[in-house]
């Protein structure tokens, strides 16, 4: 009886240890929280990015691909992403930016598990423009639900 507990014990451990294996390596790992409604760090609300907005310490950066972009997006929003590429959008998009340097940049991509806007968040603080960069929780759903892509 002990031998088979320990065996069932040790199945158990091998399952755990390559789960976790498995999580820190997926390129597309989901995070690991347990409510939704968690804001990770280097995140904002849209309540908060809202009120940001209103006051005018917002610039919205749009980290979807052109096409969804082009069929609706938050009015002022800049494209910048990973799909086409970045260097160029950058580019196209570098006197906005640098217009807007002393604004909060809230990046938003297509839903809550996309990583495109992590990415593109961690690219700006990158360049060392900006100071506060932030990252949308919720992204394109929240603002649909919010009314807020045209």
């Amino acid at each position: 009886m002990i031998r088979i507990a320990l065996q069932l014990l040790v199945l158990a451990a091998v399952a755990v240890v390559g789960a976790v294996a498995v999580r820190a390596w997926h390129p597309e790992a989901p995070p690991l929280y347990f409510y939704p409604e968690q804001v990770k760090d280097g995140e904002v609300t849209l309540a908060d990015a809202v009120r940001w907005a209103e006051a005018g310490e917002v610039l919205w950066v749009d980290a979807r691909s052109r096409e969804k972009f082009e069929a609706g997006h938050i009015e002022g929003a800049v494209l910048l992403n990973e799909q086409d590429d970045f260097d160029l959008l950058l580019f196209d998009a570098i006197d906005v930016l640098q217009n807007n340097a002393d604004k909060r940049l809230v990046v938003y991509c297509g839903s809550e598990l996309c990583s495109s806007s992590q990415k593109i968040a961690e690219k700006l603080e990158a360049l060392g423009l900006f100071g506060d960069v932030h990252v949308l929780h919720g992204g394109e759903k929240a603002l649909r639900e919010a009314g807020l892509l045209k």
